[in-house]
């Protein structure tokens, strides 16, 4: 029977593409999912809706797409002590009736601490998605989330090295992937999904996804000029 999956990752990373792929092999994404005005975000809406009953119990109030230290994670993890754990119990029973079901949220970088003691863990595969530095401060720049090249490294890396730090000390499974790599070389990371979690995804589930052209990174030279504008033009606002 196969596992359950958690993605853990940065915001605009292209989670969206790996778990709408990942739903493609049966993975169930919630009874709703959050859509964007131009793609579905397949980020399960009650999940988003109890990581934010996390932040607002423990008082954290920073923008977390933009911000992020082990000092908040820290504060989360010691403070959701306090949460009374059964609506989060009751969501994770809700999720095991659709069995397997697959988890996709950005905050989970910070409240994975407090979820893991909801958990079979030994139920759970563990999915780390990066995404190529440049690539990621194009479209975070694209979306108004204003900051320095380096800023963006140091947040992308500050995120992983977290993630990784939390794998490590439950010896948890996981594979890493890199969203471009499902763009540039899909055949090649379609079977290293496949061959990680049994499943059988091949091309057409990708293309019934990601309607945009492969074999090519998905921001290019107009999406490039237009990051430039726009962080000259809110330089002002700059993260750094």
């Amino acid at each position: 029977m196969p596992r359950n999956v958690i993605i853990l990752t940065t915001g605009l990373a292209g989670s969206s593409v790996l778990t709408g792929l990942l739903a493609e092999a049966g993975y169930w994404t919630g009874d709703d999912t959050f859509k964007k005005s131009d793609y579905n975000t397949f980020e399960n809406q009650e999940l988003v809706e109890l990581n934010r009953g996390i932040f607002k119990a423990v008082g954290y109030e920073r923008n977390y797409t933009m911000e992020f230290s082990r000092n908040d994670v820290r504060m989360i993890a010691e403070r959701s002590h306090d949460i009374d754990p059964a609506p989060y119990r009751d969501f994770v029973s809700r999720c095991e009736q659709h069995h397997p079901w697959i988890w996709k949220d950005p905050r989970l970088s910070l409240t994975i601490r407090f979820w893991k003691d909801m958990l079979d863990l030994s139920n759970v595969q563990f999915i780390i998605l990066s995404r190529e530095e440049f690539q990621t401060w194009v479209s975070t720049t694209i979306r108004r989330q204003i900051q320095t090249r380096d800023y963006c490294r140091r947040y992308m890396n500050e995120v992983h090295s977290s993630l990784m730090e939390f794998l490590g000390e439950n010896k948890l499974p996981h594979i890493e992937i890199i969203y471009e790599d499902i763009l540039m070389r899909p055949e090649a990371t379609l079977k290293t999904l496949n061959d990680y979690l049994g499943t059988s995804l091949d091309m057409s589930n990708l293309t019934r996804v990601y309607r945009g052209p492969l074999h090519r990174k998905q921001r290019g030279f107009v999406d490039t000029i237009k990051a430039y504008l726009i962080y000259l033009k809110n330089f002002h606002l700059r993260y750094r």
